[in-house]
């Protein structure tokens, strides 16, 4: 009997956790594809705008109707191909890193990879040039040794605490082959807020644009699927049908998630209470 109450309790407090997010309004879902970038300008604009004004690279809570966004602009060559990017770069206490967001590696993929400028002296575009193409130059970011990665928000003042935005929009170059390359975003407790398949384009090299706004903040974090042929990290991609990148990631300001309302406190704080009889009983 007592085990079927604290399940009673338990299972509502899930419940109630994960509804909260289910509840938020899907405001703006756009998925196109563009053969360059200027092609693609009006479309990420638009998103932009209405994600809300650019906040600074600062690491201070700023207005949580603004938005940040990364184009690779604050990353040296120290740290652009041939050698390897850290995830949490724009995760950071300073200007111009302070950006709110981490990347992180699943499934194969071991790391990430920034092409190189022409003034590196590098091979740009990881020594495919003319087979993707970038939005805002020069850079373009890939995972290596796989195709699928997490992207996670952190409040910008302490860059510990896990944060929550309103929206997401990611530029990708490459998509020659559909129903492959994907976007999944999830809240708080884990559920799927909404899934997209990034389209694809006839042309070499084109470009395409994914991006999904809520009315509140509640995207924790996003899965995302670039193409299925991994880049090798050596001037070369793996076996496989579509070698896709990314360019620019734009996403609302990273805000810390809303407290429990007193109600789900007190449940939270009967749940541990009962469960702590139940270890002494």
């Amino acid at each position: 009997m007592r085990r079927t109450a604290f399940l009673t309790f338990a299972l509502a407090a899930v419940f109630l956790t994960a509804t909260s997010s289910k509840a938020a309004t899907l405001l703006q879902d756009v998925s196109v594809t563009a053969p360059d970038a200027a092609s693609l300008q009006e479309t990420v604009d638009r998103f932009r705008d209405d994600l809300g004004d650019l906040n600074g690279n600062v690491p201070e809570n700023l207005d949580p109707a603004g938005r940040r966004q990364i184009n690779w602009d604050a990353a040296p060559d120290g740290i652009s191909d041939p050698n390897p990017f850290p995830g949490d770069f724009f995760n950071f206490n300073a200007d111009p890193r302070a950006r709110g967001i981490e990347f992180r590696e699943t499934g194969d993929t071991t790391g990430f990879l920034l092409s190189s400028t022409q003034a590196s002296g590098q091979p740009i575009e990881f020594g495919f040039d003319g087979s993707f193409t970038p939005f805002s130059e020069e850079r373009l970011f890939a995972p290596v040794g796989g195709t699928t990665f997490d992207v996670l928000f952190f409040d910008p003042a302490d860059q510990t605490t896990r944060a929550t935005t309103r929206g997401l929009g990611v530029v990708f170059t490459g998509v020659d082959v559909g129903g492959i390359s994907s976007i999944s975003v999830f809240g708080l407790g884990g559920e799927e807020l909404a899934t997209r398949t990034v389209p694809n384009s006839d042309e070499i090299a084109a470009l395409s644009f994914v991006g999904l706004i809520f009315d509140q903040p509640v995207i924790s974090r996003v899965s995302i699927t670039a193409g299925n042929r991994a880049l090798l990290g050596n001037g070369s991609f793996g076996t496989g049908a579509d070698g896709v990148v990314l360019d620019d990631f734009i996403f609302g300001e990273p805000v810390r998630p809303v407290p429990l309302p007193a109600g789900l406190a007190l449940l939270a704080t009967a749940l541990l209470g009962f469960a702590a009889w139940r270890r002494l009983a």
